[in-house]
């Protein structure tokens, strides 16, 4: 980490591995503007998620920061798990589509019936060339899992689902209460957690053209095991 520090002028600065080396670390192809965006992004997070490792490893940290440190990781890492399942499912033609888009609706006026108001609605579609629908990420999991698209352990979507609810309750700030805020939602448990599942899924022979490139991830994760 002294590398990296400005005033040291460090010649051998630390860097992460290549965008480059990232981007043919996995069997996306270069064959459509999406796909390019894919790695792209793909190799940056990845750089992103070495970096963190190695402030986890090398700095010594306030409880505080190494939640917020945690925090990052799982946000990005669940990042990288979301954008690998997008191609995924379109790549094996799992994509949810539709061929029916709304034409017309009709909604008729209120009425009551036995002390309830109520109204009817209703909506014509007409057919269209088919088109991509909108996909949330638990609805790729689930579709993953389903499909047996991964070669890999199914115990690990069970806790893909957890992290997925609490990537969404620190991104999106959805606590129930005063005390339920990130410092009590991420800990040591968590970020383990997310290096096993990201370092199996990157290494899925669906995904992975050179496991070399995460063996970080799996090092940090039994460097973990060992301080339990």
């Amino acid at each position: 980490m002294e590398t990296l520090i400005a005033k040291n002028e460090a010649r051998n600065r630390w860097y992460p591995q290549s965008v480059e080396s990232y981007k043919m670390s996995i069997k996306i192809p270069y064959d459509t503007q999406e796909n390019k965006r894919l790695n792209s992004n793909f190799a940056y997070s990845m750089q992103y998620i070495e970096y963190i490792e190695k402030q986890i490893k090398e700095l010594k940290l306030s409880e505080v920061l190494l939640t917020m440190l945690y925090k990052s990781y799982i946000i990005t890492g669940m990042g990288i798990t979301e954008m690998l399942f997008v191609y995924l499912l379109k790549s094996t033609g799992n994509w949810n589509k539709t061929e029916w888009e709304e034409y017309s609706n009709f909604k008729a006026n209120p009425i009551e019936t036995d002390g309830v108001t109520i109204k009817a609605e209703t909506k014509l579609y007409k057919k269209v060339p088919p088109y991509e629908m909108r996909m949330d990420l638990d609805s790729m999991i689930k579709r993953i899992e389903k499909k047996h698209i991964l070669t890999i352990d199914h115990n690990i979507f069970p806790a893909l689902k957890k992290l997925r609810e609490l990537r969404n309750r620190v991104h999106l700030q959805t606590g129930r209460d005063a005390y339920d805020h990130d410092y009590n939602s991420i800990g040591f448990n968590e970020i383990q957690m997310m290096r096993r599942i990201l370092y199996a899924i990157l290494t899925t022979p669906e995904i992975c053209n050179n496991a070399a490139r995460f063996e970080f991830i799996n090092a940090s994760y039994t460097d973990g095991l060992q301080k339990e």
